[in-house]
């Protein structure tokens, strides 16, 4: 797995939870009853054989007399309210919709699918905030992820299934653990924001610490974070995330390091993953709360179309060469005044010297126009209905696109970009 895939998402897919405008739709009836049959049968048996036979006999003789009688129900096909809710019932019950593990388990597949093929893992993130923004049709018809995404359904490439695996697998593992940490603690609904986020913290905590008796570090969690972020609204969500919630798991993650090493062929590896997994934890806690990433992600989420995924780079598309400068696919990186850096992927079109064309930059896509003189590139661009500006390239000797934008008239001051031709 690349060095924490996690630190290319943080900006992309985590900061809508304070953004409260989010629609009131009906999220039953997003996947067929046929597919939901198919998780039953699938997935079903695994989650419960690690619920039963794997985590349940990790509980210590106080957690276990404690935890008496709770079990795993996977009866519920679908939560109404949330494409990827899970939560602890009254009666001692750690409930997973069928339909919310499809779309986790989808969006997984996604991201170790779009990873293996050297893909950009963001359009994932992108999608959920899509979703979470203009609802499950957005154009009119039920968004499903992979046929949105462009991800063959069941690819047979053993390093995706792999990866899926691991990420999907271990990001069930601490959902169940974190529900049943609220049963633990005996925690309540319907309270306080502030006691909200303290009964996530103890739950997070029970989670990591139950998860390093098994030795499994929990390596999905920030992907799953990700996923689900533009969802949780405070106003509206059982799982507030804010920043202080992730550095107290990142911490639990580094306290607990010598457990999940323990009896590992490599306990140095080990300690290293959990340390790259607790850094990218706090890279999101940082961004969390920054209000314009915020703002960002709202306005990905509001301003993305199906067809921004579908017509995306598909299995096996062989990238266009660079017809002449100015002109064809590119990739590379996208900075703003603040030091962000996102992957940055753009198309042009030439047509004598106008150039029109649009860039995928983490946060959404840019539609561009403009003319080209001699080796420069000035044009305008366009970000949803709420941002614009100009900007300027100029082509290198290699091919290389390097240049300036900015806000409104100003073709500098905002960021920079820097692309190769693909």
């Amino acid at each position: 797995m690349r060095t924490m895939l996690a630190l290319l998402f943080v900006v992309t897919g985590f900061a809508a939870h304070a953004q409260c405008a989010l629609p009131n739709v009906d999220w039953s009836g997003f996947y067929p009853p046929a597919m939901l049959d198919r998780v039953t049968a699938r997935s079903g048996p695994g989650l419960r054989s690690n619920f039963e036979e794997v985590m349940l006999p990790r509980l210590t003789d106080r957690e276990r007399r404690t935890l008496a009688g709770v079990g795993l129900d996977l009866g519920q096909r679908e939560d109404p309210k949330h494409p990827m809710n899970f939560y602890a019932s009254t009666d001692r019950k750690v409930v997973m919709p069928l339909s919310s593990i499809k779309m986790v388990s989808d969006l997984m597949f996604a991201v170790a699918w779009l990873n293996r093929h050297r893909l950009p893992e963001k359009r994932v993130f992108d999608y959920a905030a899509m979703l979470a923004f203009r609802g499950p049709a957005p154009d009119g018809v039920r968004a499903l992820p992979l046929a949105a995404l462009g991800v063959p359904d069941g690819d047979g490439d053993p390093a995706v299934n792999d990866l899926f695996d691991k990420l999907f697998g271990d990001t069930m593992v601490f959902i169940m653990a974190h529900e049943m940490g609220h049963i633990f603690h005996n925690h309540q609904q319907n309270v306080s924001q502030v006691q909200s986020v303290l009964q996530e913290n103890e739950a997070d905590a029970f989670a990591v610490e139950l998860m390093a008796r098994m030795g499994a570090p929990p390596v999905g969690v920030t992907f799953y974070f990700n996923m689900v972020a533009p969802f949780e609204c405070p106003a509206r969500s059982t799982h507030p995330l804010s920043g202080e919630r992730i550095k107290r798991l990142a911490a639990t993650l580094r306290d607990n390091g010598p457990l999940f090493a323990r009896d590992k062929p490599s306990p140095q590896r080990e300690l290293q993953l959990i340390e790259g997994v607790a850094t990218s934890l706090e890279t999101v806690a940082r961004l969390l709360d920054d209000p314009d990433v915020r703002a960002s992600m709202r306005l990905a989420g509001q301003s993305s179309s199906v067809a921004d995924f579908a017509g995306g780079r598909s299995a096996g598309a062989v990238p266009s060469p660079a017809r002449q400068a100015f002109d064809g696919n590119y990739a590379g990186e996208w900075t703003d005044a603040k030091g962000s850096v996102l992957a940055l992927r753009m198309n042009l079109q030439r047509t004598g010297q106008t150039v029109r064309g649009k860039y995928e930059f983490g946060m959404g896509a840019a539609d561009l126009e403009g003319i080209v003189e001699g080796d420069q590139f000035d044009y305008a661009w366009n970000w949803g209905n709420d941002y614009s500006g100009r900007g300027r390239l100029k082509n290198l000797v290699d091919g290389q696109l390097r240049g300036t934008w900015g806000y409104a008239r100003r073709f500098e001051g905002g960021g920079l970009l820097s692309v190769r031709p693909q």
